[in-house]
């Protein structure tokens, strides 16, 4: 028969088992608002964190200027209606940087078709909140060359550092034309070792 030490000893054991069973069958907690946000965050078909693989999609991508080294850029020229352009920057064979270029001009209207300067900032606003600073400022985050913040008529950034994500928005327009570029980036420290890191329409 067993002892009484005997039955302790084995209602310890189940105890511990029953504990450990509840344990690994605890749910995750739920994403928060900024995870989901940019979660859905796509543009043409390309997310924060996609392999070199992505490309695939546009046979007619070319390399572009690299900003600093170690890191790769490819430029694509109209991806839908809306963008003039879409930059992707890759840094351990990820993407770390998504650049999405608008124009007005003798050829190009894609800045007036995705809503206008102020209609893309509108959209940036209403779906990731107003924004964490905006002025002259505010350290520009594209590689678009030639955009004085003394002049835009918007400059600014949003600021995500619970998961690791910035915007950037800046947008120059006049009678004669404009342009805007809205710039996603990844702010998570880089992995050397190449692993996944942890009314208007603005074409995304």
């Amino acid at each position: 028969m067993p002892t009484a030490r005997n039955l302790l000893r084995a209602g310890f054991f189940l105890s511990v088992l029953l504990l450990c069973a509840c344990a690994s069958g605890a749910k995750k907690p739920a994403p928060t608002a900024d995870a989901a946000r940019f979660a859905k965050l796509e543009v043409a078909g390309v997310k924060l964190g996609d392999g070199r693989g992505v490309l695939r999609k546009f046979p007619a991508s070319k390399p572009g200027p690299a900003t600093s080294t170690g890191r790769e850029v490819f430029e694509i020229y109209k991806p839908n209606a809306y963008i003039s352009l879409l930059s992707l920057t890759f840094q351990d064979g990820r993407v770390r940087k998504m650049e999405l270029r608008y124009f007005n001009g003798p050829t190009e209207h894609t800045l007036t078709t995705a809503g206008g300067w102020d209609g893309l900032r509108n959209y940036l606003v209403q779906r990731f909140g107003p924004p964490t600073r905006t002025g002259p400022g505010v350290p520009q985050l594209t590689d678009l060359k030639g955009l004085n913040a003394v002049y835009a008529r918007f400059n600014g950034e949003w600021i995500f550092p619970k998961v690791q994500r910035r915007i950037h928005y800046i947008a120059m327009a006049d009678a004669g034309g404009g342009v805007g570029a809205i710039t996603f980036a990844d702010t998570s420290p880089a992995n050397p070792a190449g692993a996944p890191p942890a009314g208007s329409n603005p074409g995304f």
